[in-house]
């Protein structure tokens, strides 16, 4: 039996990788000089790692030949391939696929491949493989999006282009519920919000739903064409849950509520209704974050360590670091593993990470030469912290 293993990079800047994921079939071609295959995450998405091995999966069962994936080798019957202890049962008929003789899409198989490989990290249980497996298939990737984040949309005013997030209800095994305007709800089987998001939320430019708008939408999904009070109240329903809106609304109250529940360790200064500064007790080092003026997606917020600047006497010998002036180095390169978090969301993810800067700063590798004196050199109230000025 022929064996692969699979390598996935871990999202930091350790440069390692996790725990190797075995892969076991009578089936399986190996096309690389080795037996393990090395999966990058892959940061524009918005689950990276997965991202990463959904395509690893697609090129694994594809026709082509892909130098860095394996192929498998499909017969008329079905064939059985195990990850870990997990055996799963594939086939690839007429350019269909059946997954444990179910008929699937490549994509939904890549995507049920992805997360049992992520979860045989950890766990090498069969049972507990196969629960991780049937939790996958019972709904799509993108529905599962659309349960946890709402639904994307998008439509046009005055040609520029407005997103927004619709609420969403699963209300059986097969079929969601939208609202779509103020208190109106519609029905969509699970398998046409699927197709849905293929437009709008992954941007490809197929299938029916494609720039679909307003009007469009309301009659597809409730079998009537609007008049013109139902599109006019539908326009003012949107503007109210304009995407951009919802996630920063969200994440600042995250934010507010990690100071409150840490008061000790976190102190914040708002500018309007935006954080300007996050002033951090980590458990080795203070720090400070600011609003970074340049934005980025990746790095929206700028990251200072509270650091002496050494100096020496007269007879040029270096004095005590406690008692050198102390000033905020950086900023820190720290970027976002994924594109897309809001500025409270950045916020936020930094002030958990400096919190436990100890085992931070082992695995972020750009914090380290910022780093002059040993941990917990000449702590601060918030007040002095207030007071340091930059280098």
């Amino acid at each position: 039996m022929d064996r692969i293993g699979i390598r996935i990079r871990k999202p930091d800047d350790s440069r390692e990788y996790y725990p190797t994921v075995t892969v076991t079939s009578n089936s399986i071609i190996n096309y690389s000089s080795g037996w393990e295959y090395k999966v990058e995450y892959q940061r524009n998405e918005k689950d990276p790692i997965h991202a990463g091995l959904v395509q690893f999966w697609k090129r694994t069962l594809a026709k082509k030949v892909h130098y860095n994936a394996p192929r498998i080798r499909f017969k008329s019957e079905p064939i059985v391939i195990n990850i870990e202890s997990l055996p799963i049962a594939l086939q690839r008929t007429n350019g269909r696929f059946r997954l444990n003789g179910k008929s699937e899409s490549a994509s939904t198989i890549a995507n049920a491949l992805a997360r049992v490989t992520v979860s045989a990290i950890r766990e090498k249980s069969p049972v507990k493989l196969m629960s991780s497996l049937m939790k996958v298939l019972s709904l799509s990737e993108n529905v599962k999006y659309c349960l946890e984040n709402r639904v994307p949309f998008h439509y046009y005013v005055n040609f520029e282009k407005v997103d927004v997030r619709l609420n969403v209800q699963q209300i059986s095994e097969k079929e969601c519920a939208i609202e779509i305007s103020d208190g109106v709800w519609a029905s969509i089987p699970n398998k046409e919000l699927d197709k849905f998001c293929t437009f709008f939320l992954h941007d490809k430019k197929q299938g029916k739903f494609k720039h679909m708008g307003i009007k469009r939408l309301y009659t597809y999904l409730l079998g009537k064409e609007p008049t013109d009070s139902d599109l006019e109240l539908m326009r003012q329903f949107l503007r109210q849950n304009r995407q951009q809106d919802i996630v920063e609304d969200r994440a600042i109250q995250l934010l507010h509520e990690l100071v409150e529940e840490s008061p000790n360790n976190l102190h914040l200064v708002m500018e309007g209704k935006e954080p300007k500064s996050l002033y951090i007790k980590g458990q080795g080092y203070d720090w400070l974050l600011n609003a970074n003026e340049y934005k980025s997606d990746i790095q929206m917020v700028s990251t200072f360590v509270c650091q002496p600047k050494p100096k020496t006497d007269e007879n040029n010998m270096p004095i005590p670091l406690s008692e050198c002036v102390w000033q905020w180095k950086g900023p820190i390169c720290i970027d976002n593993m994924a594109k897309g978090s809001s500025l409270g969301d950045q916020f936020a993810t930094r002030a958990l990470a400096l919190i436990n800067d100890t085992h931070t700063i082992q695995i972020v590798n750009t914090i380290k030469r910022y780093l002059v004196a040993d941990e917990n050199t000449n702590r601060m109230d918030f007040d002095e912290m207030l007071r340091v000025q930059h280098k």
